[in-house]
């Protein structure tokens, strides 16, 4: 009964942080419907941005959906667990693209006072959305590093959950400090995606370690490690070939098509077991 409950609260919390998040976005359109309607007659190629983005992001859902119906079916749930990992990190990308849409839409039209605070909490989703990814990193280095003599400490699990706690608020104190005060429209876009490479890394060494280790594997660590490894070229390409090429229709078609493969592909990944599964 305890249990039932505790389902019913964490759906309960998890259904208004989407209604009021799907809110927000409808404001921020419904405020602006001019400006994206001029751009979108003004542009040739829109009605391919819209169609990638509106693909992605429902594909990205459905995801999100399978994720968090795999959490609920579970006896318990604990925010550690694989598919609340991975069901916010497709959940936040959800909104992070609509915000991308969005900022595609309104980038020559809207003043730079304006946009600026919007591509910040697109970036403030971006942190966000690997949040629990990189705390999960955290503890394994910190596993890792509790074999060795001189961390021993680390061995204590609550040490290790104060430490764990303490480098993450560290990452996400100087990775906002960064977005607060990138102050021009023009190189946010290419600052923000090189600094979430840090995270990105440390993502990849997770499910690196994991898989020279056979731990979480009940999903596959290695599929995993190779998705988030082209997610990272992807992240690290794009400000370069916004450069090149620019900010056209035809640039954001390839990029988002591109990321709905490796989307699918991560996908693939929490879906599978490991090898070492059957063996555990």
């Amino acid at each position: 009964m305890v249990l039932q409950k505790n389902k019913e609260i964490f759906l309960f919390f998890l259904l208004i942080g989407v209604i009021l998040g799907i809110i927000a976005v409808v404001f921020l359109y419904a405020f602006n419907w001019s400006i994206i309607i001029t751009s979108y007659q003004t542009h040739e190629g829109a009605l391919g941005v819209i169609l990638i983005i509106g693909i992605r992001i429902f594909i990205v859902s459905l995801m999100a959906i399978y994720t968090f119906y795999s959490w609920f079916k579970q006896e318990k749930q604990y925010f550690s667990d694989m598919p609340f990992l991975f069901g916010s990190f497709f959940l936040l990308l959800i909104f992070g693209k609509a915000l991308d849409l969005f900022i595609d839409f309104s980038y020559l039209q809207l003043d730079e006072e304006l946009l600026l605070p919007v591509i910040k909490v697109r970036y403030f989703i971006a942190i966000f959305d690997l949040l629990p990814m990189i705390f999960l990193s955290i503890y394994m280095i910190l596993i890792s590093l509790s074999v060795k003599e001189r961390f021993n400490n680390l061995s204590n699990e609550k040490y290790l959950n104060k430490i764990r706690i303490q480098i993450l608020i560290i990452i996400v104190v100087v990775e906002i400090l960064i977005g607060i005060f990138v102050l021009n429209v023009q190189i946010a876009p290419i600052i923000y995606p090189i600094i979430i490479v840090p995270s990105l890394i440390s993502i990849i060494w997770l499910f690196y370690f994991s898989w020279r280790n056979q731990r979480l594997s009940q999903v596959n660590t290695f599929i995993l490690m190779i998705g988030f490894g082209l997610y990272l070229l992807s992240q690290i390409s794009r400000p370069l070939v916004q450069i090149l090429i620019g900010d056209s229709p035809s640039y954001v078609i390839t990029a988002e098509s591109i990321d709905i493969i490796i989307s699918v592909f991560i996908f693939i990944g929490f879906y599978k077991k490991s090898k070492y599964f059957s063996t555990k």
